[in-house]
């Protein structure tokens, strides 16, 4: 009966080592997974504000853009137009209307 209860014992302590171990290896397992996910996280979270930051930027050059061609597409609208043809060619080219009467004061 001895023998039986020391081959026993061995045994219980043998079981006893190997869960240790497997619960060692699960616990190191658990921590390594645990830190991956942490730092995809802050990389996920640092290339995010580094996105943001680029989105606001491109929407601040996108309004600048926007208020240039408004400013642009008014400035077409009145070139196009007979009254400032009109007016360049009189005070840029110095052309005249049949019948103006021309002053020129030196």
């Amino acid at each position: 009966m001895r023998a039986s209860y020391v081959e026993d014992n061995r045994h219980n302590r043998r079981a006893a080592t190997q869960t240790f171990f497997l619960r060692l290896f699960a616990g190191v397992v658990t921590v390594i997974i645990l830190a991956l996910c942490i730092s995809s996280f802050i990389s996920q979270n640092r290339e995010f504000s580094r996105l943001q930051a680029e989105r606001r930027q491109l929407e601040r050059e996108r309004d600048e853009l926007f208020e240039q061609y408004e400013e642009l597409r008014g400035l077409n609208e009145i070139v196009d137009s007979r009254d400032y043809i009109e007016r360049i060619a009189r005070d840029y080219l110095g052309m005249v209307r049949p019948g103006d009467i021309v002053i020129q004061v030196d």
